[in-house]
């Protein structure tokens, strides 16, 4: 995992609710300089499996959460894969 990456993500995602696609196109532009694609998406598959693990996390505390998991795992893997998807076309 790129360090410089995860610290950018935590700073814009997690403090300035930044959204991870605007993320993703910011990094692209070279705004903070010069990432490797697969570094990228490294990184993405990293983001997936946290987002994933925490979606878990949630359908143990509630019958409602349960209900929504497999719709919101989905969409989440389509999500990441379309970033992904994104980053080696450009």
């Amino acid at each position: 995992m790129n360090e410089r990456l995860w610290d950018l993500y935590e700073q814009l995602c997690m403090v300035e609710l930044v959204k991870l696609d605007e993320f993703v196109t910011r990094v692209k532009s070279g705004e903070f300089g010069e990432f490797p694609t697969e570094d990228m998406v490294s990184f993405l598959r990293e983001i997936e499996a946290n987002m994933l693990q925490n979606i878990e996390v949630k359908t143990m505390e509630h019958q409602a959460y349960a209900e929504m998991a497999d719709q919101v795992s989905e969409d989440t893997h389509k999500m990441i894969d379309e970033l992904i998807e994104d980053l080696r076309r450009s």
